[in-house]
């Protein structure tokens, strides 16, 4: 068995050993950090001892990591641009596009790292959160608040080494900077001894914000003082026109990464909001669970966008077309998964969680996430095939409209059904848009070419 897959990876294309490659360093080392990552919840739930508080720390997290889309999608553009000069081993063009981008992005920073201490102040947070003073103060809230901001404005600047590593077709190298994340968060929840509501929430904002940046520091300096050393970023290769085009391209992105921000990030707040920030908790466990079979097919397709841009720099138009038809027979398979989890899921929790951590373990609730799982397994292959094409135009229509649609129609189901689940059918219905349509259109975008 191990000589026929050996002999099979030996007589594969180089596109295909590039995909077989990163995704078998993306099972290894991402399968790690979602191990982690389903542990940390209970870690969590130990570390803060209230519900209350830990579904405020979600909302605080999910809020501040809609900052990491607004970089105007300069580190997608990046990626694209920096996949075809690479493969073209056009130096010039490599060191151009990295410090253009750097500096982009260096200067949101200082701006908005200048701006927004003052700005929040203006806000009253335990309103905005939902919680009583009594519970955390306001002072608490707002010193946890700008110390993750600071951590994910280094992140926003430092995680453009992201970028140059899928360019470089390394993308394990990204899975395992999130592991090392997650186990630091990790082991800090499961070791620290908790306090008062007010240290737990400041505590665990240090250990976030060190955790995230840390990683993209140390994989910054060994990407650069390496293999690319002759493009470490600087100011004097920066240009007007390199600039300019990875903005260009950015722009689509950045529009369809701030939509899609809106129709799958604002769940925490809007659970807060509608029916309060202890119903976020059980959120993250439905979500956790049937996420678990997306998270692990996008193991898969880590490496594809930027190996779709280079077969696209190559006109290998076959390979793309059999790639797609292959990952999308694949996501059919996962998704039966994802309803195989229902009659499952309350001993999974209760294994995982604790018993009757949860109490309301919900059957309707459980085949809401599976539908939404299908559709986020369904998304990913969808995108990944679109944005390394840079055949972005369905994807921004159908993520905008969505995005419009997605507040309204969770607020009035939530009304009509008297529970967060309304807000999840909103979810179901925005993606499901695309999911739709752009199978569609994929077939005639890929024939045509």
């Amino acid at each position: 068995m191990l000589y026929k897959i050996k002999q099979k990876l030996s007589n594969a294309s180089d596109n295909d050993k590039i995909v077989y490659r990163n995704v078998i360093g993306a099972f290894i080392v991402k399968g790690g950090a979602l191990f982690i990552s389903l542990f940390t919840l209970p870690a969590y739930i130990k570390f803060f001892n209230n519900d209350i508080v830990l579904g405020v720390w979600y909302t605080i997290l999910s809020l501040l990591n809609w900052i990491l889309n607004f970089d105007l999608g300069i580190g997608n553009g990046l990626r694209n641009h920096l996949s075809t000069s690479l493969s073209a081993n056009d130096k010039e063009a490599t060191k151009k596009y990295i410090s253009s981008a750097y500096f982009s992005i260096g200067v949101i920073v200082l701006i908005v790292s200048l701006i927004f201490p003052f700005i929040i102040r203006l806000f009253d947070l335990n309103t905005l959160f939902n919680i009583s003073i009594e519970m955390v103060s306001p002072k608490s809230l707002y010193i946890s608040l700008v110390i993750v901001f600071i951590g994910v404005m280094i992140q926003f600047w430092l995680k453009l080494i992201n970028s140059v590593l899928y360019a470089m077709q390394k993308s394990s190298i990204n899975n395992f900077m999130v592991l090392c994340t997650n186990t630091m968060v990790f082991i800090v929840a499961l070791v620290y001894p908790s306090g008062s509501n007010d240290t737990n929430v400041i505590v665990m904002a240090i250990v976030h914000a060190i955790a995230v940046a840390l990683p993209l520091l140390v994989a910054t300096i060994v990407v650069f003082s390496g293999k690319l050393r002759y493009a470490v970023p600087s100011i004097k290769f920066v240009t007007k026109t390199h600039t300019k085009s990875v903005l260009s391209l950015g722009g689509t992105f950045f529009i369809i990464q701030i939509a899609y921000m809106i129709i799958m990030s604002t769940n925490e707040f809007l659970i807060t909001k509608t029916a309060g920030s202890a119903y976020v908790v059980d959120y993250q466990a439905y979500y956790k669970l049937f996420s678990l079979g997306s998270t692990v097919f996008a193991l898969a397709l880590t490496p594809i966008w930027s190996v779709i841009t280079k077969a696209k720099a190559e006109n290998n138009y076959s390979w793309i077309r059999s790639t797609y038809k292959r990952f999308m027979l694949l996501a059919a398979a996962f998704s039966v998964g994802e309803f195989l989890i229902v009659p499952l899921m309350k001993p999974l929790m209760n294994i995982w969680l604790g018993e009757n951590t949860l109490q309301n373990i919900n059957i309707v609730t459980g085949i809401l996430f599976a539908i939404l799982g299908c559709l986020m397994i369904f998304n990913s292959v969808l995108s990944s095939i679109a944005n390394g094409l840079g055949a972005l135009k369905i994807q921004a229509i159908c993520f905008i409209a969505g995005a419009i649609a997605k507040i309204p129609i969770s607020y009035v189901l939530v009304s009509i059904l008297d529970s967060w689940n309304g807000v999840i059918i909103a979810n179901i219905i925005c993606m499901g848009i695309y999911c739709i349509l752009q199978p569609l259109f994929m077939k005639k975008i890929i024939k045509d070419r």
